[in-house]
């Protein structure tokens, strides 16, 4: 398989991906390998625990004016619960998304649906991955906090100097001040962002394929950056635009679908409005209850909907991102290879070659008399 540019691998990850997932015509197929590229984005950097603001302000009170000890000591108990808790359930999650970023290239590359035995396959390989990746977001904590820390201090310094009893002294240098601080938060989040993406579309299959050490990993991630720069960039770029884009499809296909979904649930509800309305009190329960039931439906349809839209766009990106990566990684092209269109191998072109000469004819020599 040759390389491709970041233009060209365009073309054969979407017809990879529609004989994927559109051909078969199979909507549970769809929904499998829909919650699958869901779920694997909880591997990325975009799994956060919650914040909790807690006021005392209406509690039980003693005579001082705070919380009483008991009362308080509750409260910090349940919040220091609810943390713990919270951290857990979003370390598991980072761990259910890890392992299912390994499950999701193996269902492209190999377009394999049996989701189960890849999920088996890869457990030594997600903790060596886990590691990694806290490797990489350390490093860029590392890297940013020098940036960062300043402009968080001199954040709050200008906030607290441009107030003054609860109003805003200067709204220009407060609304520049609030800009700048959004700026540099953003530009740290798309560096991040990134480098992430880097790592994830070209070192995780080295490390599914060949269990690469993590060393070894990053490793071949600099090197084809190395190699090319140009290409590695616009394919950045174009992952960005492509998923934009898909993702903005799928949520105006989505809402589509709600549209035309409230049409026939509508009709029901209001018929079963009608019918039960002067059914008295047993009615009425009824009536509530297939209200009930018609809420639980369309909120469980537009769930399903909203995976398969959005699985298709991730399951794309992950079909781009072995397509770009193939040509430059030979073994991960050898699995490409089979579902590769033959128009897209290079075809020499036909070398004419003349037809060979007879031989000449005899001399003739006549008989003598």
């Amino acid at each position: 398989m040759h390389p491709l540019s970041a233009i060209d691998a365009i073309s054969p990850a979407w017809n990879h991906t529609r004989r994927l997932l559109w051909h078969p015509r199979n909507w549970r197929l769809m929904l499998k390998i829909g919650a699958v590229a869901v779920f694997a984005q909880l591997g990325g950097a975009n799994f956060n625990s919650g914040s909790f603001n807690n006021g005392f302000g209406n509690g039980t009170h003693n005579s001082t004016g705070f919380p009483h000890p008991a009362v308080l000591a509750a409260l910090v108990g349940a919040i220091v619960f609810i943390a713990i808790f919270a951290l857990l359930f979003s370390l598991a999650l980072f761990y259910l998304g890890s392992r299912l970023q390994f499950v999701l290239f193996e269902v492209v590359l190999r377009s394999d649906t049996t989701v189960a035995p890849i999920w088996r396959r890869y457990g030594a390989a997600t903790w060596r991955w886990i590691g990694l990746k806290l490797l990489f977001f350390i490093a860029c904590f590392a890297v940013c906090a020098p940036f960062l820390i300043p402009v968080i201090i001199a954040f709050v310094h200008n906030v607290a100097a441009s107030t003054h009893n609860g109003s805003i002294d200067n709204p220009a240098a407060f609304i520049g001040t609030m800009l700048g601080f959004i700026g540099t938060i953003i530009l740290i989040a798309i560096f991040v962002a990134v480098l992430y993406s880097l790592l994830h579309d070209f070192g995780l299959p080295s490390m599914a394929l060949e269990s690469t050490t993590m060393g070894e990993t990053v490793r071949r991630v600099w090197n084809m950056f190395r190699a090319e720069p140009l290409q590695v960039l616009l394919y950045l770029v174009m992952r960005f635009v492509l998923g934009f884009c898909g993702s903005l499809c799928s949520n105006i296909l989505l809402f589509i679908g709600i549209m035309i979904s409230c049409i026939p649930f509508g009709i029901v509800a209001v018929l079963d409005y009608f019918v039960l309305k002067g059914a008295g009190t047993g009615g009425h329960i009824a009536m509530i209850m297939v209200w009930v039931v018609l809420g639980v439906l369309f909120v469980a349809l537009i769930i399903i909907g909203a995976i398969i839209l959005t699985g298709y766009v991730y399951t794309f990106i992950q079909a781009y991102a072995l397509y770009f990566l193939g040509g430059r990684y030979p073994l991960l092209g050898q699995y490409l290879a089979p579902f590769w269109p033959r128009t897209h191998f290079p075809v020499p072109p036909p070398v004419y070659e003349p037809p060979p000469t007879p031989p000449a004819p005899p001399a003739f020599d006549p008989p003598t008399a």
